[in-house]
């Protein structure tokens, strides 16, 4: 239910099809709950949002014309109490952009209209769903679930402290090619693996 005990309203940004379906569903379950929009574009979504004035939005984390997560992000800086529910699978990367964006909740790309309901339903009730599995992969240390063997190799080492050199040593490589994984895995995993020391 949204503020004073109005009927909350809900817009859908998907580019994906059967995640409109889901969250048409999902509302339909709901009490007190209105579709007032759906949308597949970003640059659409936005122009919209001000008129529609939704207390939730739910979006796909990649957009045809756009990133999901940006969008949110642009859509609370205008509205603070807005709740967003995002789809998408559940890359470390992407669950801490999300969390850094203000996300209220986010489910699988393969969630069923149950789980989104739930969703919609705590974000719009003032609180945030993400499930214990969503969380683990927050908070796993280590390298992000993406990255390549080699990747994996030197940011282990980074971790454990070694210097560039000595990961060079360690791997038979160069300095520079170490250098070229560590910035791969910077940018693969949000920027925050450990830097080797220069030596």
């Amino acid at each position: 239910m949204g503020p004073g005990g109005t009927v909350a309203t809900v817009f859908a940004v998907h580019a994906n099809a059967s995640h409109h379906l889901v969250v048409s569903r999902a509302v339909a379950g709901l009490p007190h709950t209105d579709l007032v929009g759906r949308s597949a574009s970003a640059v659409e979504a936005l122009r919209v949002f001000p008129s529609l004035a939704p207390d939730a939005v739910t979006v796909d984390v990649r957009l045809h014309d756009g990133d999901g997560i940006e969008l949110a992000e642009l859509m609370r800086d205008r509205r603070p109490d807005l709740c967003v529910v995002a789809f998408g699978p559940p890359t470390r990367r992407l669950l801490r952009r999300a969390v850094a964006a203000g996300v209220s909740a986010y489910v699988p790309h393969t969630a069923t209209s149950e789980q989104a309901a739930d969703a919609i339903q705590a974000c719009l009730s003032g609180g945030g769903s993400f499930s214990s599995r969503t969380l683990t992969e927050i908070l796993r240390p280590g390298p992000s679930v993406d990255l390549s063997p080699r990747e994996r190799e030197v940011d282990s080492m980074s971790r454990a402290g070694l210097s560039t050199g000595e990961i060079a040593v360690r791997l038979g490589v160069g300095e520079t090619t170490v250098r070229t994984y560590v910035a791969r895995v910077r940018a693969k995993d949000g920027g925050d693996p450990a830097l080797p020391t220069a030596g």
